[in-house]
């Protein structure tokens, strides 16, 4: 597997939860879930740049000192405009693997001019940009995620937590499908909703609304510490997906968007002579 969405605790830096959260704390969790690699998140703040350069460099290190087992995913702030663009360009050069981005966190519009910016620089480089995505304080937000992603056909988008409970808002991928223009270059991270939705009254709209959406634009995400990553896990296993819809949410899709290695095929033992 490969999960698309962690926040694991970096050296120096306090536990967004009560308890420690390290990457060591993550990978005694796992063991045996054969999560293979991990996406490392951070977060810029607004108007600090030595901040946002330490938090970035603590999160290179991590994927540097893990083989890549924990992939960095760096982050920038749109209002820091000029000065993020440089920082992105500089990440981009060291190894990060996406950007993250957070309306609700770094306290942004996703319609802002500024945040369109950003994603156009990372579309330049090739590189995913994973938002926050559900606010209870924008309801447009979904539309502005549209938006975004018609604007910048060359993006990749991802959406975390699958709008959670305007979840049924992602039909709208499956009308934008129908149309040749469409470059179907946004994808939904299951982190917090699989496991909100999936042993609920809503889990069969839940996953008849991601297959809308398309089982090849799913990844499997834990947001941990906020979420467990085995229960994140049994919770999209529950959803009623077959063997081959898995393999893609669990590996395949992340795999292709992060530039991570391809799944192996398990290879059948020769026959008896």
């Amino acid at each position: 597997m490969i999960d698309a969405h962690t926040h694991p605790q970096l050296p120096g830096e306090e536990p967004i939860v009560g308890a420690s959260h390290t990457p060591e704390d993550y990978l005694r969790l796992t063991k045996g879930l054969d999560i293979r690699f991990a996406a490392a998140f951070v977060m810029a703040p607004r108007g600090d740049l030595p901040r946002t350069r330490a938090l970035n460099d603590k999160v290179l290190a991590l994927g540097k000192q893990t083989d890549g087992r924990f992939f960095p995913v760096c982050s920038v702030h749109p209002h820091d405009r000029a000065k993020a663009l440089i920082e992105l360009d500089r990440v981009v050069n060291a190894g990060a693997r996406a950007l993250k981005l957070h309306p609700n966190t770094q306290q942004f519009d996703v319609a802002d001019p500024a945040v369109r910016t950003v994603v156009a620089r990372a579309a330049k480089h090739g590189l995913p940009v994973v938002f926050d995505g559900y606010s209870p304080f924008d309801a447009d937000q979904p539309g502005k995620f549209v938006r975004l992603a018609m604007a910048e056909p060359d993006a990749r988008l991802v959406v975390a937590h699958a709008h959670g409970p305007q979840f049924a808002a992602l039909t709208v991928y499956e009308v934008l499908a129908r149309y040749p223009w469409w470059r179907r270059n946004v994808w939904i991270d299951l982190s917090a909703a699989a496991s909100l939705f999936a042993d609920g009254p809503f889990a069969e709209q839940f996953a008849w609304v991601l297959r809308k959406v398309g089982t090849d634009r799913l990844l499997f995400a834990s947001d941990y510490p906020l979420d467990m990553p085995r229960a994140a896990a049994g919770a999209v296993a529950s959803l009623g997906f077959s063997r081959t819809e898995l393999a893609s949410v669990f590996y395949d899709n992340a795999a292709r968007l992060f530039g991570l290695p391809t799944r192996q095929p398990k290879r059948r033992p020769e026959p008896a002579r």
